[in-house]
């Protein structure tokens, strides 16, 4: 028997939250989260044996990046120092006094009301990735990690953090199906678009629009006669196009597109909002689109457990060859 789930209404009520919270730096005087919202949100941080920190501007700085999408920089500095080598448990209440517990219940262990972090004294224990490819064969990495935690060990047992030493994601290597979903949730949210400059295609609207938009990118963007000084210093004169990557069919362009895949890849809930469908394509274009796309549903059926683990544990990032910014990273 098959069953037919309902489409997500473009007219229903966003959620407060789109990702995380996900912890960031982490140290006994200073604690950096990161989250996105749907909107500007009045946020309090309540620390086990602290109490509650209304978030005001000098803590929390909100930056818009669509009409409904709201990046939160969230850096509290503390008076007394919070103990090392003790789980505490943190909540991050929203508008009248609303938990995680009812706002992202995912993000919590078994009978927790509050997701909590430790403090380590040492790292001696550290978690390492890079990139994460959605519609890579493989089970996701990160999963390994949420396994890790849901084991309750010790506080002292819990790794110091984990160290993404890439970009966290391929902005060149994009399954198909990703990038309509990305399409999708930059309308859904009102992501803003930009002027694109040289290119084919004037704008990012009408580039997401473009036939070749779809497994066809590198023809859009090509080399400009402008780029012939750094192209003679990088590549010694031969003629390359914008994109050296050799998996560039699906290569993300705009800010918008990169900030979609972010909220994509580390959390469940933008999905929810969304019903991406399968662009016009060739016979063989299709054939790979449906691949890609049984490989992507395994993807986002790990989603709640990976914010989970983001949510527990400081995770420090860089980024490398993406047109990522700082607000991603910080």
């Amino acid at each position: 028997m098959s069953v037919t789930l309902p489409l997500p209404d473009a007219h229903q009520v966003l959620p407060p939250v789109l990702t995380g919270p996900l912890l960031r730096r982490l140290e006994p005087t200073r604690l950096v989260l990161w989250l996105v919202g749907t909107r500007a949100l009045e946020l309090t941080l309540r620390l086990q044996n602290v109490g509650d920190i209304r978030l005001d501007a000098g803590q929390c700085t909100v930056i818009a990046v669509g009409t409904q999408a709201f990046v939160h920089l969230i850096d509290v500095s503390l008076e007394t120092a919070l103990p090392c080598d003790e789980r505490i448990e943190y909540d991050l209440l929203i508008d009248d006094g609303i938990g995680i517990a009812d706002w992202a219940p995912h993000l919590l262990y078994g009978d927790a009301r509050a997701p909590n972090f430790v403090l380590r004294s040492r790292i001696d224990q550290l978690l390492h990735g890079s990139c994460r490819k959605p519609h890579h064969p493989a089970t996701d990495g990160l999963l390994c990690v949420d396994a890790l935690l849901a084991q309750d060990h010790d506080a002292c047992d819990r790794p110091a953090l984990l160290m993404m030493s890439g970009d966290q994601v391929y902005a060149d290597d994009v399954a198909g199906p990703t990038l309509r979903a990305i399409h999708d949730l930059i309308e859904r949210l009102g992501l803003f678009g930009e002027h694109l400059e040289g290119a084919v295609v004037s704008d990012s609207a009408k580039l997401y629009e473009h036939p070749a938009s779809y497994y066809h990118r590198a023809d859009l963007l090509p080399a400009l006669e402008s780029n012939e000084t750094l192209r003679e210093r990088f590549f010694g004169g031969a003629r390359k196009p914008i994109f050296t990557s050799s998996s560039a069919d699906n290569h993300l362009v705009t800010f918008a597109e990169v900030m979609a895949m972010y909220l994509l890849v580390w959390s469940p809930t933008p999905w929810t909002l969304i019903a991406p469908q399968a662009p016009v394509l060739t016979p063989q274009r299709r054939e790979r689109y449906a691949l890609e796309q049984t490989r992507i549903d395994g993807f986002k059926a790990g989603l709640g457990k990976v914010a989970r683990a983001l949510a527990h544990l400081p995770t420090l990032m860089i980024f490398d060859d993406s047109p990522n910014v700082a607000l991603l990273t910080a």
